[in-house]
């Protein structure tokens, strides 16, 4: 999807070469990946990895701030894989962070309304947007049940860092024909 979307604040736009050093930083950061459940101090190769995956994937938006033009946050949308693994055209899992500069400023809450109303008008077969979200990561379930997302249930996931643990992991789900009207 190579669609622009502009908020009152934000431009959701595809990821450029450019944008690859504000991802690196984003990525990176401990506040950020600790709560997602990221791998901690990943190499170069790794975020490249990473950077080149969510460029490629077809609906993606990096979060710009108008004021400044630069990158401060990034929306994916991957591809979802039912309990028997095949692929489930008429689902996407949901994929985000944020500068915590731009943490409790109503921003992440902005762009992804403004990326499901235009996934509701879009010509796709997708039907519902699931998200995984850690436990104890309080403030993206928050944002996630703000959104009218619905809590479908928990498991234990295995999350890396300074050693593998297992934390709990929350899976939510999001009726998409909810957005059709706004």
């Amino acid at each position: 999807m190579t669609v622009i979307l502009k908020t009152t604040r934000l431009d959701l736009r595809p990821l450029t070469d450019s944008d690859y050093p504000a991802y690196k930083r984003l990525i990176t950061n401990p506040v950020i990946a600790q709560p997602t459940g990221l791998m901690g101090n990943p190499d170069d190769q790794q975020v490249q990895r990473w950077y080149r995956a969510d460029r490629q994937t077809p609906i993606s938006f990096g979060i710009v701030w108008h004021r400044t033009n630069v990158l401060i946050g990034v929306v994916v949308f991957y591809d979802w894989f039912d309990e028997t693994g095949m692929l489930d055209e008429s689902g996407l899992e949901l994929g985000d962070f944020l500068d915590p500069d731009y943490w409790g400023q109503g921003i992440m809450a902005e762009a992804l309304q403004a990326c499901f109303a235009e996934l509701s008008k879009a010509n796709w077969p997708v039907q519902t947007i699931w998200a995984n979200c850690l436990v104890s990561n309080e403030r993206s379930c928050r944002l996630l049940e703000k959104l009218s997302f619905q809590t479908i249930g928990d498991q234990l996931m295995a999350v890396t860092g300074s050693g593998q643990t297992l934390q709990r992991q929350a899976l939510l789900r999001l009726d998409l024909s909810a957005w059709q009207n706004n």
